[in-house]
């Protein structure tokens, strides 16, 4: 086999060994991409009722909260499909107040608490309005589909009074899951200056 032949074997297994750790690489990753049958995996052979270590409980909701936080919004959909309301509820139910409030510290990011924290700060006037706008986008963003499409003016009232965090601690398991939008919606306004000052100006 001359030289030039020599060259061509070695650059073809060359690539065909690069072809190969590609191909493993990308199916390791594949196998680490949360979707939502691993997460419901992972909650049915984690449940909460069993486990009694908190911080053991903590890790178990951190990771479900890390999956869900890496899924897009088609496969969030599905995972939401997937399961029932009564089984949602009854997750939320097995935790208690303070890890509920951790899983959405950890579905919506560290600024979360602090942005609840300016909140519950604000003027309740101010805490009206913030409340009251985020409802109005949320039902133009779910097209008079979503959970809080028939929010009363009493839940904005005591959202206003008592703040977010105390309206959520005492709600029940229910009702935080339809908080959970609207509270995302409330911190998105909360951290776009440009939102709330147009929002003042109205």
């Amino acid at each position: 086999m001359n030289l030039r032949n020599r060259l061509l074997v070695k650059g073809l297994l060359a690539l065909l060994a690069l072809w190969f750790v590609v191909a493993v690489v990308t199916r390791w990753a594949g196998s680490l991409t949360p979707t939502p049958a691993k997460i419901e995996k992972f909650v049915a052979k984690n449940p909460l009722s069993e486990i009694e270590d908190p911080d053991e409980r903590k890790r178990v909701i951190s990771r479900v909260a890390e999956m869900m936080n890496q899924l897009d919004p088609e496969d969030l959909r599905d995972l939401e499909r997937r399961g029932t309301r009564e089984s949602r509820e009854a997750i939320l139910r097995s935790m208690t107040p303070e890890e509920q409030w951790f899983f959405m510290e950890k579905r919506m990011g560290r600024a979360f608490s602090q942005m609840m924290e300016v909140f519950n700060e604000m003027e309740r006037s101010e805490r009206k309005a913030t409340v009251e706008r985020a409802l109005s986008q949320l039902r133009k963003n779910e097209g008079g589909n979503g959970p809080m499409d028939e929010a009363s003016p009493e839940m904005v009232e005591k959202i206003a009074s008592a703040g977010m965090k105390a309206y959520f601690e005492d709600s029940s398991a229910e009702t935080k899951m339809d908080l959970a939008p609207l509270m995302e919606e409330i911190q998105s306004i909360m951290s776009n200056p440009g939102r709330r000052h147009r929002r003042q100006g109205q």
